[in-house]
């Protein structure tokens, strides 16, 4: 019963959520506008344990007419549970998307990390400042026998309970892009 509990339950919260999807094919993918009113912690409340995730990736996505993205992240999930840190991206999409976001919350299970960040500079229509993004990097090691780490896409217009929802449990953003320059630090 516990186990159908929770699958009705991430299945909601997936409905919720919803990927946006455009015709035009040099959109970044967007979060639904809509989401549920409830708010969560953040996810190492309370864990006694200091939270990183550094560095920088750049990905090509091939769903978005092999648009190049790249972005820096220096987020922190500090002992006591409040997070600190920030997030740039720039995406080659529609001649040049640029934001910058403060992080709301990191969620690291091993070698992934599932980050949000609230925007507070934009020039995306799609991402106003104030909507959060999310999305999901694997640090693969270091050096030249680690394969290259991995990203999804980062997906805009999500809401604070989105965001929190995916530090905490996560969401499947898949598919996961290699990095074809830079590294990520997931510690």
């Amino acid at each position: 019963m516990r186990g159908l509990a929770q699958g009705a339950m991430l299945l909601g919260a997936l409905g919720l959520f919803g990927c946006g999807t455009s015709s035009d094919s040099t959109t970044a993918p967007r979060l639904a506008a809509t989401g549920p009113s409830f708010s969560v912690g953040n996810g190492a409340a309370g864990s006694g344990e200091e939270q990183h995730v550094t560095g920088s990736v750049a990905i090509i996505l091939p769903l978005h007419g092999n648009a190049l993205e790249h972005y820096s992240v220096s987020a922190i999930q500090h002992k006591d549970g409040s997070t600190s840190g920030e997030f740039e991206e720039y995406s080659s999409q529609d001649g040049g998307q640029r934001i910058h976001a403060k992080i709301a919350c990191v969620g690291i299970t091993g070698n992934t990390a599932r980050l949000a960040a609230r925007i507070d500079e934009t020039n995306v229509p799609f991402g106003p400042v104030g909507s959060y993004v999310v999305w999901t990097v694997i640090d693969n090691g270091e050096g030249a026998k680690s394969a290259p780490d991995q990203s999804t896409d980062v997906f805009f217009n999500g809401t604070e309970a989105q965001a929190q929802f995916h530090c905490r449990v996560g969401f499947n953003l898949a598919p996961f892009f290699p990095s074809i320059r830079g590294n990520l630090q997931v510690d």
